[in-house]
């Protein structure tokens, strides 16, 4: 069963939390999107192996129900009954919630997502899952497949504007307390200590406090998503699934435990281990219960187990022994490598008609990913002095406000996007250093990476007199556009420009003529000296100075011209 001490979704949203959520900008890289979509597999394989345990527990209920109908009927009465709200509030995530996400992001009817298609370009991954007249369906979904993944104003705008996460929150609330009603009116004390599913409050009544990455508080559903891609709410969604099926096991496990079923003899006991996700990132805990299926919760057993095998039979040295508590032996291993981890092991157990040892072998794998970030400067790969130089920030498994940024050489703003930011660079700065960080809900700070970025001036602007640059011209088109103007060429940065300061005009006419011009206007005496210009003869527009938004003063050349 879940401990009081930290709940199935707190540990695997810690792990993924991320992978979920939401990061993003519009130009999320695919590697991003990549990572949620593995993240999305890794817990539909969770989902399904939870499911098929859940099959095994009911019918071992079920088995016990036939033999003795009279001590188990309360309990088994009050498991179906959890089984039927267990249904509905999957169906109403999968049916009500994920579909509707999917199709409107999407763009598709259900017609064309239910049609048949090349397995290589179907959304849909089981069909047969998909039923919608199954008593349980279950979308499993090939995330590649999926063009609008990273679309996260369609997902905003139902799940928070339209109300849908509210209602979703209201759902999972509900299914909480029936959970919690039913264990305690079969005799399990204080049971809210043991489910998760939190939303509002924690387990012992306390209002949860959420927050953006300026501290500042937030709800439920603004946390989960608002300004989500589809992908990650996808993978949000598929573990609110997940959640539920663990709470589901847990509570007809504990009613199964009331009925007795330490008594019970079992032609075969399975070890089996419950992963509370099988992807994590280096840094952080692989954590997993290793159980019996049927389990005795009552009865006390030992567990030893070798890192780096898939048959405990192959490990050499000395194992690791974990001792059981109430049926259920919880590891620890720290994702010191990574890359796909193996670990082996046995459960040893008394049989309680015989007394003679029992070993039931167990194994499992993980995934231990890298910590990992991608900063991608959203115009180039520098930073510009006097300019707010626009960057993006995601990182796999980790919510864009759970990322924690800082940055030497300049000074740090945050844009209305998740996950989208500005540096404006200090004076005389050389370089920029952004360095990202997240902190899981342990408490314990995650390094994702550091990136320099050089700093470089703001290009000269191309000074011109219209379109003219240089050569021979006319009078009558020098005084037709009557003014030196400053042009950014070729530059990313739109609004960014020089205005003319200031030029000196010289030609040489019997002697040398210089006229001082303020402001990009020709003034009267410039105007004067091109009207009495004779053919062939040369005048020079020197000194030409700009001035940048920020008021610096650049001298930027000279414009070379010669009436025709």
């Amino acid at each position: 069963m879940a401990g009081a001490k930290e709940t199935p979704r707190q540990k695997m949203i810690g792990m993924m939390y991320l992978v979920y959520t939401a990061l993003l900008a519009m130009n999320v890289s695919a590697d991003i999107l990549d990572a949620f979509a593995i993240v999305n597999d890794g817990q539909e394989k969770t989902n399904a192996s939870i499911e098929m345990k859940l099959d095994e527990q009911y019918r071992a209920f079920e088995q016990q129900y036939a033999k003795e109908q009279e001590k188990t009927q309360i309990y088994w009465d009050k498991a179906l009954l959890i089984r039927e709200k267990s249904d509905e509030i999957i169906n109403y995530i999968e049916k009500e919630v994920t579909l509707p996400l999917l199709l409107e992001t999407e763009g598709i009817t259900n017609d064309e997502l239910m049609s048949e298609k090349d397995p290589e370009d179907a959304i849909i991954k089981d069909f047969g899952k998909a039923d919608p007249n199954n008593r349980r369906v279950i979308y499993e979904f090939n995330l590649k497949n999926v063009d609008s993944k990273d679309n996260y104003d369609t997902p905003t705008t139902i799940m928070i504007n339209d109300g849908k996460a509210t209602e979703l929150k209201q759902k999972i609330q509900e299914y909480r307390d029936f959970i919690v009603a039913t264990l305690e009116d079969a005799g399990a004390k204080d049971y809210t200590k043991h489910v998760g599913l939190l939303t509002d409050t924690d387990q012992n009544g306390n209002k949860i406090v959420y927050t953006d990455a300026d501290g500042q508080p937030i709800s439920w559903e603004e946390k989960n998503f608002s300004h989500i891609i589809l992908v990650a709410e996808m993978a949000i969604l598929n573990k609110l699934v997940g959640e539920v099926q663990t709470t589901e096991f847990d509570a007809v496990s504990e009613l199964f435990k009331r009925i007795g079923a330490t008594d019970y003899k079992f032609n075969k006991l399975q070890a089996r281990v419950i992963a509370r996700s099988d992807f994590i990132t280096q840094g952080q805990d692989y954590e997993a219960e290793v159980i019996l299926i049927p389990s005795d919760t009552m009865s006390n057993f030992d567990a030893r187990y070798g890192l780096g095998v898939r048959n405990f039979s192959d490990f050499k040295g000395d194992p690791t022994m974990v001792k059981s508590k109430e049926g259920v032996v919880r590891l620890k291993i720290p994702a010191r490598n990574t890359g796909e981890q193996h670990f082996a092991g046995v459960i040893e157990m008394t049989n309680p008609e015989t007394g003679d040892k029992e070993y039931h072998p167990f194994n499992a794998s993980y995934l231990v990913a890298p910590p990992s970030v991608t900063i991608s400067p959203t115009k180039m790969m520098v930073m510009y002095e006097e300019l707010q130089n626009p960057i993006s920030i995601a990182a796999p498994g980790v919510t864009p406000n759970d990322i924690i940024v800082n940055v030497e050489g300049g000074k740090l703003t945050k844009d209305k996007t998740a996950g989208n930011y500005f540096v404006e660079v200090d004076k005389n700065a050389r370089k920029v250093l952004v360095k990202t960080s997240s902190k899981s809900p342990d408490g314990k700070v995650h390094d994702l990476g550091t990136q320099e970025f050089r700093v470089k001036p703001v290009p000269d602007p191309v000074v011109r007199i219209g379109d003219i640059t240089g050569g021979k011209v006319d009078k009558e088109s020098l005084l037709g556009y009557g003014r030196v103007m400053a042009v950014m060429k070729d530059f990313d940065f739109e609004g960014f420009n020089y205005t003319v300061d200031s030029y000196t005009v010289s030609t040489y006419r019997g002697n040398f003529i210089d006229k001082q011009n303020k402001g990009p206007k020709f003034s009267e005496e410039v105007i004067a000296l091109i009207s009495n210009a004779q053919s062939g003869q040369r005048i020079q527009f020197q000194d030409i100075c700009v001035k940048s938004p920020k008021g610096e003063i650049r001298n930027v050349g000279s414009i070379n011209v010669q009436i025709k």
